[in-house]
């Protein structure tokens, strides 16, 4: 709202981690939508409840406590697996998306990044970023990360 208040007539969202799925939920429901002309995401949380479940087992959460340890995470944060999953589903999406995620982070599964980028490959682009962990990619390859990123964004501008 902000970029459009100000004059922006297309703006792309970028977003890193739960930004990402934000971002992505922003471009599902935003009553803006129509001004959003691309989405950079940025080792997403496609599956909240996986990544809860990481987080819990990475700060050693007892195996017989996880359920009840996402499900309070789950409540208290107010997140909604049904939103994120619609903001996700590769039938709603339409927007121009790139994503940055890498195999080997350990708290958003790469897969859902995977299988997103395969069901719209025209729409969507995955830059697989190796040896990186959660929320790293530029970190990994500067020039690498920086170079793709002005491939996406200069035909959307």
């Amino acid at each position: 709202r902000y970029a459009v208040r100000y004059g922006a007539e297309r703006v792309v969202l970028h977003g890193w981690s739960t930004g990402a799925s934000m971002a992505l939920g922003a471009a599902a429901g935003s009553p803006l939508r129509a001004r959003i002309a691309g989405l950079v995401l940025d080792s997403p949380v496609l599956d909240a409840e996986a990544t809860l479940r990481a987080l819990a087992t990475a700060r050693r959460v007892p195996t017989p406590l996880l359920p009840l340890a996402v499900r309070s995470a789950q409540g208290r944060a107010g997140l909604d697996g049904d939103r994120l999953r619609q903001a996700a589903d590769p039938g709603r999406l339409n927007i121009p998306t790139l994503i940055f995620h890498g195999p080997d982070d350990t708290l958003a599964s790469w897969n859902p990044s995977r299988e997103l980028a395969a069901h719209r490959s025209g729409l969507i682009s995955l830059h697989a970023v190796a040896h990186a962990p959660h929320g790293a990619m530029w970190n990994a390859d500067p020039a690498g990360y920086e170079e793709v990123l002005r491939r996406f964004l200069t035909p959307l501008m």
